[in-house]
């Protein structure tokens, strides 16, 4: 090695799985979002059918496609990603009311809107340094309170 070379030292190493991590997190998050959007806005029949299952007035999918683009367009910029993640979290809350009220299986759809705001919170949370300075969960300074 010579004098002008560098190696990345243990807390480099952990910032940069860290941020991969959440790269990850997010782009699954992603993911599924536009697998979800993409079958509301070409109104595919069996979205309506289910929608109709729920309860949700006809034609209601492409309307909440449009929202689960614009929710997800607000995630994916950063300047906008935590009211993006906001958004997400209310817009999921929706989610588990449906299923709930619906009567639908607990862990495989009440609480998968649960899973997703989870995955796009947990996401966003370790590729962003500021929001871990403003929500310190699992941290030195937050063990120490």
């Amino acid at each position: 090695m010579t004098a002008g070379t560098t190696t990345m030292d243990a807390p480099g190493l952990r910032a940069n799985a860290q941020v991969w991590t959440g790269r990850i997190m997010s782009g699954l998050f992603v993911a599924f979002m536009l697998m979800d959007m993409s079958m509301k806005l070409m109104r595919m029949p069996q979205v309506e059918d289910y929608g109709r299952q729920l309860g949700l007035p006809a034609g209601s999918g492409f309307g909440i496609g449009v929202g689960e683009l614009f929710i997800t367009a607000l995630y994916l910029y950063p300047r906008t990603s935590v009211l993006g993640a906001v958004l997400v979290a209310a817009f999921m809350g929706g989610t588990v009311a449906v299923h709930w009220t619906h009567g639908d299986p607990l862990f495989s759809h009440v609480l998968f809107g649960v899973y997703l705001a989870l995955l796009a919170w947990g996401g966003l949370w370790l590729r962003e340094p500021r929001l871990r300075a403003l929500l310190p969960m699992g941290t030195a300074e937050f063990r120490r309170k």
